[in-house]
């Protein structure tokens, strides 16, 4: 959801401007592929909400020649007045539009920077909203990840009227949605939680005084059907937000925006999205499922945006790019456990939050397990109780994918339960425990005693191990009293794991170097050393967990090399973007990623 009711917040701005420095360029995409996108299909659930009137498909989205400018492409996302079998919102009722949406999630996050993008809108009258812009990649639901709005049009009326005696407004009210563009930031705060804004967003773009929210407005000639440049200046202590019209760079706030304790979403890795979308709460056009709330639509179809490229670059010496997803982790990790040694494990209530659903549980009385500390819970009387353990961050347990899920738990034999994990696309797994019987290991005889899930059973067929929201979750269904406990939770490989100059003895387990040269155009060399000569197999993934290519082969003891060409198993070539390459041997198992660039 990209916005809610808005809040009557009063927001800290840094007084003065912004004196910093643009540094190197850190990243860039010139939209020559799609490579480092994922092209967003359905109707989503933006009806709930923001009640836009499109249904995103993937032939609406492209890569197209961009006119007057030879050699340069740009990203196309056409909007279309089209319906037909499968053009329904989340109720199955008719779609009148279609658009286009894509975002890095998973394959491009960005932490502070100098981020630029060049951008052309099409005449929006009336009902088009346009948007670059950047979520957290937190697991947080949205406000509390964060949202950074670049472009943003189509905005209505009021607004535009309310602050156009400032940054070229005219003060007749008198501009249209081609003339004015304005940018926001949206995050949580607990005064900002009232009645008509149960969610707790506040939003920078909301200054009913008019007292600092600056949009740019351009009468002759308007702000569509020609490029503009957008950027956002962001850093560790604050946001600014700026649009460049032939020249001349014009600040969309009055100052830039102080980072806080209120505002430590911005704290974070964000990623990016390009969308156009149609009709909706932050237009003048009617609301889905309400065609009474607003006006017709009447934006010329078909509509084309373009988006020439997106830059990052350091700011104020800060700035961070990560491509790919998360960085993988191995051996063994912990979810929630004292004394069991580990590589990497989540830490409460800072890279882990532990969530009781709805009020099904309150607090128990069973002692640990194991060190100090327990999950003890007795139902609440609700007729079903859920908790779960998540990663504030996406968790890469892709290389569990032959391991086991282990837990100690002391429940009532006669309580069935599941056992699942949720991913950040919002699917879910389960594996069942029913009463009074031994499943997974798991001896129900009221006492502790351990599971141990095999990954390949919980994972079920639409799990990206590679983006985990919730890495443990008990759910019981049947409304059975009791009380119980968890305790030393982790996932275990099943094999010793290492990257570079990672945990163990050097000598005796595999190492594995970053491929040379990455990222690579035609090929690469996959390289790693062996403590001693043995078997081994190479798999490359792509982004999504597909398995690509696989060489297998005897290596020697000490350095070898593997080259890949950038064909699949069936000889193709396969497009340009993140891959992921994981060796084996009896040494160990370790995985890391490339970038092709065509």
């Amino acid at each position: 959801m990209k916005r809610a009711i808005l809040v009557i917040l009063a927001l800290a701005l840094v007084a003065g401007p912004a004196r910093a420095q643009v540094g190197d360029l850190l990243w860039e995409d010139d939209f020559t592929d799609l490579g480092n996108w994922i092209v967003q299909t359905g109707n989503g659930s933006w009806g709930w909400g923001n009640g836009e009137l499109e249904y995103y498909a993937a032939d609406n989205v492209g890569i197209a020649a961009v006119a007057g400018e030879p050699g340069n492409t740009a990203l196309r996302i056409v909007a279309r007045q089209e319906s037909g079998p499968g053009i329904v919102d989340q109720w199955g009722n008719p779609l009148l539009y279609t658009s286009g949406k894509v975002i890095s999630k998973s394959m491009v996050s960005v932490k502070y920077g100098m981020i630029e993008t060049r951008v052309k809108v099409p005449d929006l009258d009336l009902g088009g909203w346009p948007a670059v812009w950047l979520l957290g990649t937190a697991n947080y639901a949205w406000p509390r990840n964060g949202e950074l709005d670049m472009l943003e049009m189509g905005a209505q009326q009021w607004f535009r009227n309310l602050h156009d005696t400032h940054n070229g407004g005219n003060g007749l009210d008198t501009a249209t949605v081609n003339q004015a563009v304005s940018a926001n930031a949206i995050f949580y705060t607990d005064a900002a939680v009232n009645p008509g804004n149960p969610s707790g967003a506040a939003s920078l773009a909301w200054d009913p005084d008019d007292l600092y929210c600056r949009p740019y407005y351009s009468y002759a000639p308007d702000l569509v059907g020609r490029f503009l440049t957008y950027r956002l200046y962001w850093d560790d202590a604050s946001l600014r937000f700026t649009v460049v019209d032939d020249g001349v760079e014009r600040d969309l706030f009055e100052t830039p925006f102080a980072i806080d304790g209120e505002a430590d979403e911005f704290q974070a890795p964000f990623y990016l999205i390009a969308n156009l979308a149609i009709g909706g709460t932050f237009t003048d056009a009617y609301n889905l499922g309400n065609p009474g709330s607003g006006a017709p639509v009447t934006m010329p179809f078909p509509a084309e945006m373009l988006v020439d490229y997106i830059r990052v670059y350091a700011w104020n010496g800060q700035g961070e790019v990560h491509l790919g997803p998360p960085a993988f982790a191995s051996g063994r990790y912990g979810i929630y456990t004292d004394l069991t040694p580990t590589n990497g494990a989540l830490e409460p209530e800072v890279t882990g939050q532990i969530y009781v659903w709805e009020g099904t549980l309150t607090d128990g009385t069973i002692p640990p397990y194991e060190g100090d500390n327990v999950l003890s819970w007795q139902t609440a009387g609700r007729g079903w109780f859920g908790a779960g353990i998540m990663s504030v961050q996406p968790l890469n347990l892709f290389d569990f994918g032959e391991g086991h899920l282990k837990f100690r738990i002391r429940i009532p034999a006669h309580v069935t339960f599941k056992i699942g994990i949720i991913d950040a696309w919002g699917n879910q797994s389960y594996v069942s425990f029913p009463a009074h019987q031994t499943a997974f290991g798991l001896v129900r005889d009221g006492q502790w005693g351990q599971a141990a899930i095999p990954v390949a059973d919980i994972r079920g067929t639409a799990m990206d191990l590679r983006m985990l929201s919730y890495a443990f979750v008990i759910l019981e269904e049947n409304g059975t009293a009791c009380e119980f406990a968890l305790d030393d939770i982790y996932w275990d490989a099943g094999v010793v794991a290492a990257v570079g100059d990672g945990d163990g003895a050097p000598g005796q387990r595999l190492q594995l170097l970053a491929n040379t040269p990455n990222p690579f155009n035609a090929r690469t060399e996959i390289r790693f050393e062996l403590p001693a000569a043995g078997a081994y197999d190479l798999v490359i993934y792509d982004v999504a967990g597909r398995r690509v290519a696989a060489i297998a082969g005897l290596g020697t003891a000490g350095p070898n090399a593997v080259a890949w060409d950038g064909r699949d198993e069936r000889g193709a070539q396969v497009g340009s973007g993140i891959y992921c390459y994981r060796v084996r041997s009896g040494a160990g198992s370790a995985t890391r990623t490339m970038m092709l660039v065509k």
